[in-house]
């Protein structure tokens, strides 16, 4: 089933600290209250570690994590993203 995205939303999450820069971007679903979040693995040269068979949208990376939620509060975002490459030792 192709996941169909909302053109008019997206956000772009960030991760600016400690001489490091990370960024991922947001995207809404159309039929549903979630959001999925991407990172661009081949763009800061790190080893996807991903399933094989998760969903890779280009030029924008592959999915990470999703936030089910009508609207998505920035804050929100930018503390499970840093979870997220906490968890994956990226950061």
């Amino acid at each position: 089933m192709d996941i169909l995205y909302d053109k008019k939303y997206h956000l772009h999450i960030g991760y600016y600290h400690d001489n490091c820069e990370y960024e991922s971007i947001a995207f809404k679903r159309q039929s549903e209250d979630i959001w999925d979040i991407f990172f661009d693995f081949k763009g800061y040269g790190i080893k996807n570690i991903t399933p094989e068979n998760e969903l890779t949208l280009e030029p924008f990376g592959t999915r990470i994590f999703s936030i089910y939620n009508k609207e998505i509060d920035y804050d929100i975002g930018v503390q499970q993203f840093k979870q997220w490459l906490s968890i994956n030792k990226i950061i």
